[in-house]
Order: structure tokens, then C-alpha cells, then sequence
């Protein structure tokens, strides 16, 4: 079973995810914030990260540059929610190397077909 780390601040947006994710078949794990997430990178099995941009403590980008620097999920592959329109901040999240931008509101059979993809 594939586990999926979902870091979101707004608690109804991470709800619904874990909802979807779950109803798929996905173990998750849930952060409200970017250290939140980050201190769950601790050597357990996550096989995907959802990430909003915009959070406290430390935004999306900034949390997958942290996480890129651990050997063990440095490959990982990272779906960025957001809806952040500023072209610096997605150039942020590219530089980062996340595997997807998705624009909020996002339709959820699109995005759980892109989470099957980015996890196989």
C-alpha cells in the first residue's frame, strides 16, 4: 500500500484529500504546515508528497528543497495544490523539482489520475 504525506493548512481542503486518497486505496499521513510535514520525513515509507504552497512555518517549495536534501526521498515525487498565481513562486516550486503544479480549485478525477501516475 502506497502512503501519501498531504500538507495543507486549510483543514476542509485536507479532509477532502485524504477522503479521495483513502477511498483510492492510499495509506495518508496529514500535516497542517510546512515543519509539520518536514519532521515526517524521518525515515518512514511515504511514496508521495501533496503540498499546498502557501503555509505557515515554511511554504511548499521551501519544505521540498528540505525534503530533496534527505537521501531517502530525494527522488520523491511532489504534487504541488495551490492557488498561487505568482510565476516567481512556481518558478520556486520548478527549481524545487516537484513532479506537478496543480492549480486550485482542482478537479479530483484529474488529480487522482495524476496521483497514479506520479506514483508509478
Amino acid at each position: 500500500m502506497k502512503t501519501i504525506l498531504i500538507a495543507e493548512d486549510f483543514q476542509t481542503s485536507r479532509k477532502v484529500i485524504i477522503n479521495a486518497l483513502a477511498r483510492s486505496g492510499y495509506k495518508t499521513l496529514e500535516a497542517a504546515d510546512g515543519g509539520e510535514a518536514l519532521s515526517m520525513f524521518d525515515g518512514r515509507s511515504i511514496d508521495l508528497l501533496v503540498t499546498d504552497f502557501n503555509m505557515p512555518i515554511m511554504n511548499g517549495a521551501e519544505l521540498v528543497e528540505e525534503v530533496r536534501k534527505k537521501s531517502q526521498y530525494k527522488y520523491i515525487p511532489v504534487l504541488v495544490l495551490s492557488t498561487e498565481i505568482n510565476q516567481g513562486k512556481k518558478d520556486q516550486a520548478t527549481k524545487a523539482q516537484i513532479t506537478a503544479w496543480v492549480p486550485k480549485p482542482f478537479d479530483l478525477e484529474r488529480f487522482m489520475k495524476l496521483v497514479e501516475k506520479s506514483l508509478k
